[in-house]
């Protein structure tokens, strides 16, 4: 979950996933209430970044059967 941590997730933790050729990697926004939905790893970034809101579902690439809502990774609307 990012909140107070969303630059050092974004500068530090993805790029090192990427580099690591981590398949997908979710990144929680708390504070503009979206999830984002990073795949295609390439050097040190993700060559596909999702955005998605309250309303919309993610599909993990390892569990392709199994719908997460959104909102239900966000919690209670601010």
């Amino acid at each position: 979950m990012a909140d107070t941590s969303l630059a050092y997730d974004r500068g530090e933790k993805l790029p090192a996933y990427a580099r690591a050729g981590v398949a997908e990697a979710w990144l929680l926004n708390l504070a503009e209430e979206t999830l984002e939905v990073c795949r295609e790893p390439q050097h040190d970034h993700y060559g596909s970044v999702t955005i998605l809101r309250r309303g919309y579902q993610a599909r993990p690439l390892a569990y392709p059967d199994v719908v997460v809502e959104v909102a239900d990774l966000l919690g209670q609307p601010k």
